[in-house]
């Protein structure tokens, strides 16, 4: 039992030890030690990309800031520390649109993608990702996953036409859309072209690459058998070239067809059986699972001959996928060379890419001769750079004009049909040397310059100026390769040389980039703080004429003014003084916003309606007064007129909150150096009719509140407020045509607008009450204070409030002279009212003056019987109450007015008959 259970460790520790030996690392400082500091050992024995916090920030943190994030990292979650997960990323200060670039299926085209990726991210701030869409998150530079990321397409010229569908959003789809493909060879020309005359591409700029296409043998091939590197002296030489150029053998064909026991035991070759496809397909795999194999087949056996009699044995070439710029068919075919490739991969019998490198590999590792179709630049040439196998051209027919012209088109190259593969004779030529191309999708053209330059990303601009040439990209060829051709080293290699080279990739930015953003200066913010300090003084200074008109309601000023609809006029300026203090939000947000538009809406409705509605019914009265009609308005007519004013702006603003409500935003100035943004916070909606249309009710309300104040000039001089009314109307004017030349003047720079708003706003409050209001108080204060007396007193009826022309007789006073107390003093009590309660309870002599007779007449008691009636006579109808009516048998015209006690305000005017009867209302609920 013991035995058994040390077994049992003994090999769990086994097992422990093979995973430890398979595994990158152990710990962090494994990884710190291999790589980069900022790399970490994971969970799964792998050590991290150490760059996913930006290529320059890793190397000094202090003085490069944190990278930009791109849509996969605002997916994840990488601009926020959480469940412990550090930030990778920061949100730019700049929403410029992202930038997807292909990362195509070769090394150098990866380098170029991600060296563009930097360059954008981190010198630009433009958020950029890497692949054609699905791909994008492992494929970025900055992905977890340190894998080399080799594309599943060549070439994605249609992916560049769904972005443009999209206006170069590629964010709204899940299919292939990229912006720009970094490395187009020139056997896409005829495609690219094609999609430049539709609009698809925008101009064709280089990306500083010579591209080489060429055959190459190792040196070594050369050395022993110098004929093979000219098609002069490959010409007809079918057996030769049969016998050298032996077929790769792959992984799985080699255990089935090869290995004598199916590689069920290392035997040199292959130390195990392939597990995987990719491993099946493969031609070469390292740590010596499988060092390859090559072999004479059919192919290349040349004693068998076809129908004709004649041998086809051919000897072997590696080609390279008909979507990449090969003509190898049409150059062995007419140029009498007996090769052929064996591949699986594509129609024309090529090979993947990564198959293409195993194959060379294969060779090195058995000593075996190889052609292939190459290119260069590439990391292979630098790999054997130096070796018996480095790379050694071969040379074909001379490249003309005539047979670039007449080159097999990138469809015919993959064409199922080995003739028209091979094309015409006169395109059989070598290969010439070339500038590769950057494609650029004509939407990332067309949205950037569509966009206002304060706003205009230099993304566009920078990839057409990126150019990295031969010799640059050379270094990280050799450095990917000296540092073992992984996933770390390739990213490692490209971040050296972005970081020594940050002087060239400088050059290619666009004039005025990168831009500095500046939010608010310390002045700005503390004339905000000023605004609202005005903004709170108005809204205090309401509150307190609210609790002082409150003190004066009774005051005579005040009745006639209407006191209940002065407190609706007072609500309507509390809502403008709050206005004011919202349109000085230090960071406005959604509710100030809309607090902005509805208070200084409802409040000028608040404070110009009753003042146009009461205005309006005295000037009702005073023309029907002149007309001898009877006019009965009531208060609840009245108040109903205010609101229906109200509730037509409440619509308009209900309307414009459900449609289209302001919202913050960011305002951005481009300052005069060209490279400084100003950002000042401002709330705007998207249609500009919204705040037109309060504009003009606002001026509405103004203009028909200004004509009715004129219309009242000549009303008697207690209901006449068309002085201070007019007064008051003019300063809303010039304030409200000043916030307009503010709206429209200092539309591009919010903060002025804010602040000169704010204070105006204010301002016209203050300026309303104390116009308006202040000389009520002071009149109110005048006549509640006043010394009285109860032992001789005054009275006066004026019953000429509204006089008809013509008329020769008024009253104009009535004398109350209490003959106990002569040597008392008179008082003069309010016109129109006459209390009895203020009567002396002695004998009284009444008097008044008949202006037709030029003299003073006099009664020396008060009837008691109702409604009498009496030349030169005054009646009461019930003295403990009021003197309710006084009657004059005279031949003259005069208006009646009908009003209440002391107690109640102006409440109703009757026109009676011209019998000449002065009324003082009963306290019922006619109005005026």
């Amino acid at each position: 039992m013991v035995f058994q259970k040390a077994i049992s460790v003994l090999l769990l520790l086994f097992v422990l030890l093979l995973e430890q030996a398979s595994s990158e690392c152990i710990s962090d400082y494994d990884c710190s030690a291999i790589y980069h500091p900022n790399s970490k050992c994971t969970v799964a024995g792998v050590c991290s990309n150490p760059y996913v916090s930006g290529c320059l920030h890793s190397f000094d943190s202090d003085k490069h800031k944190m990278r930009v994030c791109n849509a996969d990292d605002l997916r994840l979650g990488n601009h926020e520390t959480k469940n412990g997960m550090e930030q990778t990323c920061r949100i730019a200060e700049f929403q410029y649109p992202e930038i997807r670039v292909h990362n195509q299926d070769w090394e150098v085209a990866i380098f170029l993608s991600w060296i563009m990726q930097i360059y954008l991210t981190e010198f630009l701030e433009v958020p950029a990702s890497v692949g054609l869409g699905d791909d994008t998150f492992q494929s970025s530079f900055y992905s977890t996953d340190t894998g080399l990321p080799l594309s599943r397409r060549s070439y994605s010229f249609d992916a560049l036409v769904k972005a443009n569908e999209l206006g170069g959003d590629c964010s709204l789809t899940e299919e292939d859309c990229v912006h720009v493909i970094p490395d187009v060879w020139l056997g896409q020309k005829d495609t690219l072209l094609g999609h430049f005359d539709d609009g698809d591409i925008d101009y064709l700029d280089g990306n500083g690459q010579v591209g080489k296409i060429s055959w190459y043998v190792p040196k070594k091939t050369a050395q022993e058998h110098p004929f093979t590197i000219t098609y002069v002296g490959m010409d007809g030489r079918r057996q030769e070239l049969a016998d050298i150029f032996k077929r790769p053998t792959s992984w799985q064909d080699y255990c089935h067809e090869v290995s004598t026991m199916n590689c069920s035991q290392p035997d040199g070759i292959a130390s195990r059986y392939p597990v995987t496809d990719s491993e099946k397909a493969s031609y070469f795999a390292p740590n010596g699972n499988y060092i390859g194999h090559f072999r004479h087949t059919q192919e290349s056996n040349c004693t068998i001959l076809n129908e004709f009699g004649n041998s086809t044995c051919t000897g072997h070439i590696v080609n390279a996928p008909c979507t990449w710029s090969t003509f190898l068919d049409a150059q062995t075919y007419w140029n009498d060379i007996p090769l052929a490739s064996s591949g699986t991969a594509t129609v024309n019998s090529g090979y993947t890419y990564s198959q293409m490198l195993q194959v060379w590999d294969a060779a090195n590792a058995t000593n075996e001769h190889v052609m292939m179709w190459w290119y260069e630049p590439d990391p292979l040439l630098e790999a054997f750079r130096g070796t018996d196998y480095e790379f050694t051209k071969v040379h074909l027919p001379s490249p003309s004009v005539e047979c670039r012209e007449s080159r097999v088109t990138p469809d015919d190259r993959c064409s199922a049909d080995t003739m028209t593969r091979r094309g015409s004779k006169e395109g059989s030529c070598d290969n010439i040397g070339h500038t590769t191309k950057k494609a650029i999708a004509s939407s990332l053209r067309d949205s950037t310059r569509a966009t206002p330059e304060v706003d205009q990303s230099p993304g566009y601009y920078a990839i057409r100026n990126f150019n990295i040439d031969d010799l640059d990209l050379a270094v990280v060829l050799r450095d990917y390769v000296k540092k073992g051709k992984t996933g770390q080293s390739a990213r490692e290699s490209v971040c050296e040389w972005v970081q020594n080279n940050m002087d060239v990739l400088g050059k290619f930015k666009p004039v005025g980039y990168p831009r500095t953003l500046r939010n608010e200066s310390e002045t700005q913010r503390n004339l905000k703080t000023v605004a609202q300090g005005v903004g709170i003084f108005a809204a205090i200074y309401v509150l307190i004429s609210f609790l002082v008109t409150y003190h004066y309601r009774k005051a005579r000023i005040m009745v006639f003014a209407q006191v209940q609809f002065v407190f609706i006029m007072l609500f309507g300026l509390l809502l403008v003084a709050l206005s004011s203090i919202m349109h000085a939000a230090l960071t406005p947000d959604n509710t100030t916003c809309l607090a902005q538009v509805w208070f200084v809406n409802l409040g000028y409705t608040c404070l110009l309606g009753p003042l146009i509605i009461k205005v309006s019914a005295i000037n009702q009265l005073m023309r029907a007064s002149r007309r001898m009609r009877r006019v009965r308005i009531k208060p609840r007519t009245l108040y109903l007129q205010v609101a229906a004013l109200a509730s037509f702006v409440t619509i308009f603003l209900l309307v414009w909150t459900f449609m289209d409500p302001p919202r913050p935003e960011m305002f951005r100035i481009l300052v005069d150096d060209g490279r400084t943004v100003s950002a000042q916070a401002t709330c705007s909606s998207e249609d500009t009719f919204w705040v037109t249309g309060y504009h003009f009710w606002e001026g509405f309300l103004i203009l028909w509140a200004f004509v009715l104040a004129f219309q009242s000039r000549g009303v008697k001089a207690e209901f006449n407020e068309s002085r201070a009314v007019g007064t008051m109307i003019y300063s809303h004017f010039v304030f409200a045509a000043l916030r307009v030349i503010v709206y429209l003047t200092f539309d591009e720079e919010p903060n002025t607008n804010a602040v000169a708003t704010s204070l105006l706003l204010s301002l016209d409050v203050i300026s309303a009450l104390t116009i308006y209001l202040l000389p009520k108080w002071v009149k109110g204060h005048k006549q509640l204070h006043k010394p009285a007396s109860n032992e001789n007193t005054r009275f006066q009826i004026t019953a000429s409030s509204f006089r008809r022309e013509g008329s020769t007789t008024s009253v104009t006073g009535l004398n109350l002279t209490n003959k106990s107390n002569p040597n008392s003093n008179n008082s003069s009590v309010s016109k129109a009212f006459l209390p009895s309660k203020q009567l002396p309870k002695s004998h009284s002599t009444f008097s008044y003056f008949d202006d037709q007779q030029n003299k003073r007449k006099s009664f020396d008691s008060i009837p008691e019987s109702t409604d009498e009636e009496m030349s030169g006579s005054f009646g009461t109808s019930d003295q403990s109450k009021y003197i309710r009516r006084v009657s004059f048998k005279t031949t003259s015209e005069i208006d009646t007015v009908r009003q209440h006690s002391m107690d109640r305000p102006l409440s109703g005017i009757e026109e009676s008959s011209r019998s000449g009867h002065l009324d003082e209302a009963t306290s019922n609920d006619e109005s005026s």
